[in-house]
């Protein structure tokens, strides 16, 4: 976390940067029409708080959530722990502490928009590699990389289960090099 983007590791930051991702694929809503449809004078506010540059409001929260079909009450959870990271927030849950599991099950629903036994069978065997990679980050992609890849995995139709062949590398290598 650097000192540009001190919020981006906050589950808030994350549920709305994946619902922004989900309502651009989905829909086919870009950042600035979405600021727009909220009254957001310029839709950069959106990318900062997405981005963990700036804090969420929490008056805005609802509304984020229905505008990005995100669950309400984990969303404004989320956010409000965004903006008050030092109360032990745990105490007010149903005299009951949550457990780390939990707390991420209950993340995992909230940027999914599903609970965890609808997911398919391909995404459960993708979140098993990631729980199962030792360096995650490494090996699976932002959405922003995604597609490059697609177009790569468009061009070598057996990269995913073969690697791309030696000289392609080389190739593409060459070419990247003298851009």
């Amino acid at each position: 976390m650097s000192d540009e983007y001190p919020l981006a590791d906050t589950t808030a930051a994350r549920m709305l940067s994946e619902g922004l991702a989900r309502a651009k694929h989905e829909q086919g809503l870009s950042i600035r029409q979405i600021g727009k449809q909220m009254g957001y004078k310029t839709a950069v506010v959106l990318s900062h708080m997405a981005l963990g540059r700036a804090p969420i409001p929490i008056d805005r929260a609802e509304e984020l959530a229905d505008t990005l079909g995100i669950d309400k009450a984990a969303f404004l959870q989320a956010v409000v722990r965004q903006r008050h990271p030092d109360i032990s927030w745990h105490l007010l849950t149903e005299g009951r502490r949550l457990s780390a599991s939990d707390n991420l099950a209950n993340e995992l629903e909230a940027v999914l928009g599903c609970p965890l036994k609808d997911l398919s069978n391909e995404q459960r065997a993708v979140m098993r590699e990631v729980a199962a990679e030792p360096r995650p980050r490494r090996r699976w992609l932002t959405v922003h990389e995604l597609h490059a890849v697609e177009v790569l995995r468009a061009a070598i139709p057996d990269m995913q289960t073969e690697g791309v062949p030696s000289a392609d590398l080389t190739a593409i290598q060459a070419f990247l090099e003298h851009e």
